[in-house]
């Protein structure tokens, strides 16, 4: 195989060179793009042949444009939509591509969609093609076409993807609509605590710090803080700092991924959210593909994809582990309190019925109308903790001031 000499950048922005073998360009993009780098430049360095080895200019920027911006999911959306509409109205998928490529104006989208289709017509998988780029195509993405290529359902592989996109975007808006008045509360609350540590408190200390009145803890309390922001604003700075890179670096670790998600799981009110969101699209999904006759084990484990929390995706997989061992999906999900009742229940009717995906479609709208619900109320039920939240500041605060002013007042008298 010949060599290739690449230059590309990485995760940190640092340009980054090497040769490698490998069978194609293709090959070396796929590794850079695995290896979270971007492709800037490709080059053979030993085959006779010399040429094809190296990026377009074109490509190479928008590539590299890929490290810092992104596709957004309503052009996933319209992608999707714009595929599933070509294909079911009998066009090629190759040709669809290339209609869509001429259409595309964001460059990152543009470049994938046009790789894809150069993969396509070299003889490659379309799903296998999607999988060069799994920062933008997920493994979920990636398993749905694959699906709908076996099935020979591609249309109707794209169409559901559509809805996922659009059923996610829909969440997404709902809790951002819901929290946006509780974290400009928060944010307002903080900046007005930073603000008066750092230019109204320490007036009033120096006066207390003065006086031979013995200081209430609260005081003494907010003296030490207020120093604290006064004297060493770097230091707490470097050391937020040092906690998000030590996070960020326990986030490689499946021990610590796994405590996070069960913490987050028993939050109130958003724990419960979480599982109606993740039940809504595991039992979607495994609706989709028990309709295009993959079999249950498969199913399992495709399924799982659609959930980005390691406990749930675990327990899913000791039921796949279950099933495998001969025991109906029922029972295995009966032995995991995660699976709320009505799931199993629903799935008991459908195993003994022979109307598994059926029931699997009415659980997921059943918990999509939960999930709707949750949302619409969620900024009432954060409302009262963020009142009481600011009347302890607020009254924290006030103590702190004004109880040494209260003993002053006393000793002068």
């Amino acid at each position: 195989m010949p060599n290739f000499k690449f230059e590309a950048i990485d995760n940190k922005g640092r340009t980054v060179s090497g040769v490698r073998e490998a069978g194609g360009v293709n090959e070396i993009e796929e590794w850079l793009l695995n290896n979270g780098m971007s492709p800037v430049d490709i080059v053979v360095t030993k085959d006779g042949r010399g040429s094809g080895g190296q990026l377009n200019t074109a490509g190479s920027k928008a590539l590299f444009k890929g490290r810092f911006s992104r596709i957004t999911i309503d052009e996933k959306i319209v992608l999707c939509r714009q595929i599933a509409t070509m294909i079911n109205a009998g066009v090629a998928v190759l040709q669809a591509l290339e209609i869509i490529t001429m259409q595309t104006t964001n460059p990152v989208l543009k470049t994938i969609i046009q790789q894809v289709a150069d993969d396509i017509e070299s003889g490659d998988n379309l799903s296998d093609s999607f999988a060069k780029f799994p920062r933008h195509f997920d493994t979920l993405f990636q398993n749905i076409i694959k699906v709908g290529e076996e099935s020979g359902g591609l249309g109707i592989s794209f169409e559901y993807l559509s809805q996922v996109f659009e059923s996610e975007k829909e969440v997404t808006e709902k809790i951002k609509a819901a929290t946006r008045y509780p974290k400009i509360v928060m944010t307002s609350i903080v900046g007005a605590v930073v603000f008066l540590m750092i230019f109204v408190v320490p007036k009033f200390m120096s006066m207390f710090k003065h006086s031979k009145v013995e200081l209430p803890l609260p005081t003494r309390i907010l003296i030490w803080v207020s120093d604290a922001f006064s004297n060493y604003t770097l230091l707490i700075i470097g050391v937020l700092l040092v906690i998000v890179a030590v996070y960020q670096m326990a986030l490689k670790s499946k021990d610590f991924v796994r405590l996070k998600d069960n913490l987050f799981l028993k939050i109130p009110v958003m724990g419960s959210l979480t599982i109606k969101i993740y039940m809504a699209r595991f039992c979607r999904v495994f609706a989709l593909l028990a309709k295009s006759g993959v079999d249950i084990i498969k199913t399992l484990d495709l399924s799982v994809t659609s959930i980005n929390n390691l406990v749930i995706r675990e327990i899913v997989d000791e039921v796949k582990v279950d099933v495998k061992d001969g025991l109906d999906l029922y029972d295995s999900m009966a032995k995991h309190p995660m699976f709320p009742p009505m799931v199993v229940q629903m799935v008991s009717i459908g195993e003994k019925s022979g109307t598994l995906s059926v029931m699997m479609d009415k659980v997921a709208d059943f918990y999509d109308s939960e999930t709707r619900y949750s949302i619409d109320n969620l900024s009432s039920l954060i409302e009262p903790v963020l009142l009481v939240v600011m009347g302890v500041i607020v009254g924290l605060l006030a103590l702190a001031i004004y109880m040494p002013m209260w003993n002053m007042m006393k000793v002068m008298k």
